[in-house]
Parts: structure tokens; C-alpha cells; sequence
């Protein structure tokens, strides 16, 4: 064997120990994460919601299902929200950023709203403040307080909103998880 060959042999073999040995191992989600744990499963609520604070007040059907997603790095929430014969579809992704170490909440809804909120945990509570945007250039403005039962399968939310400086109460709902 020449000397090219051999050069070529040991290059070659350099690679494959690195392609095999120097792979480095797979990143796994931040524990911080976990504290979504307590949403994951099927939710239904119900309660009361009114829309702006001067609109009707109604009665609120509320289907929640929160799974793991991307190798846990995120939960996935899709939504099904049912009043007045209506039923609107929404979807959330809920985050922690270890940098800046805030969990997040980013929505979207059926009907163009999208929403970006920060969420804090103490024990049996879960609290998220943030802002929504309307498809016309709506700004609410929320805080939704959760009180989580200590076994965590019962759940009830007050959301509080605010829109050009007026305040009222988005939703009271309460319920269960069913899975």
C-alpha cells in the first residue's frame, strides 16, 4: 500500500469514529417544563363568559386537550369552545425559555384572534397575564387565575380582560378532567 492509500485509510477511519463516537447526545427538555404536567389530559369546563365588557354574558362549554409534543419540549392544546350554537377552534403551544426562564403561552384562534401570555406556578395555582390581538387591531389585555383541586383533576378559572382602559370579567368556568 502507497502512502496515499494509507493516508486515505486513516482519514477515512477518522470520520467513522467520529460520525460513531462523537455525536453528541440528544438534548432533553429543560425540567422547568414539567410544571405544564398538571394541564396534560382532556379538560371540560363550563361556565359563564362575556366577550367586551358592555356584550351579553352567556354560558360557555369549554373542551380542552393538552398533550406532550417535539420530544417534550412543548405542549400542544387544541380547543373547542361551544356557546350560543357556535363552536370556535383554537390551539395553544405552551413553552418555558430556559434563557430568559418565563413559561409561555402563544394561541390562535379560528376566528384570527391570537394571544401571547406569560404563566407562573405556586402550588395548586397556575396564573397567565398577557395580551390578545384581534384581526381588526383589538388589544385585550388578561390575567386568568387557575386553581388547580390537590389531586389535580378538578380545575376552575376566573379570566379578568381589559380593553382601552376598561376592565370586566372574560370567564368564570369550573370542571374536571375526563383522561
Amino acid at each position: 500500500m502507497n502512502i496515499r492509500g494509507i493516508a486515505v485509510s486513516i482519514i477515512v477511519a477518522g470520520l467513522i469514529n467520529t460520525c460513531a463516537y462523537g455525536q453528541s447526545p440528544a438534548p432533553t427538555p429543560p425540567t422547568e417544563i414539567k410544571k405544564w404536567d398538571v394541564w396534560i389530559g382532556d379538560w371540560d369546563l363550563s361556565g359563564t363568559a362575556k366577550d367586551t365588557p358592555t356584550g351579553p354574558e352567556y354560558k360557555v362549554n369549554w373542551h380542552l386537550h393538552e398533550h406532550w409534543i417535539l420530544n417534550g419540549f412543548f405542549v400542544q392544546v387544541d380547543q373547542t369552545w361551544q356557546s350560543n350554537g357556535q363552536e370556535l377552534h383554537s390551539m395553544e403551544i405552551l413553552s418555558y425559555d430556559p434563557v430568559k426562564k418565563v413559561h409561555t403561552v402563544s394561541g390562535f384562534s379560528g376566528d384570527g384572534w391570537t394571544w401571547a401570555l406569560t404563566a407562573t406556578f405556586n402550588k395548586t395555582t397556575t396564573t397567565e397575564e398577557g395580551a390578545a390581538n384581534g384581526p381588526d387591531g383589538a388589544i385585550v389585555t388578561s390575567r386568568t387565575d387557575w386553581q388547580f383541586s390537590s389531586d389535580g383533576t378538578a380545575l376552575s378559572g376566573t379570566q379578568q380582560s381589559e380593553q382601552n382602559g376598561i376592565r370586566w370579567t372574560a370567564f368564570t368556568v369550573k370542571g374536571a378532567k375526563s383522561k
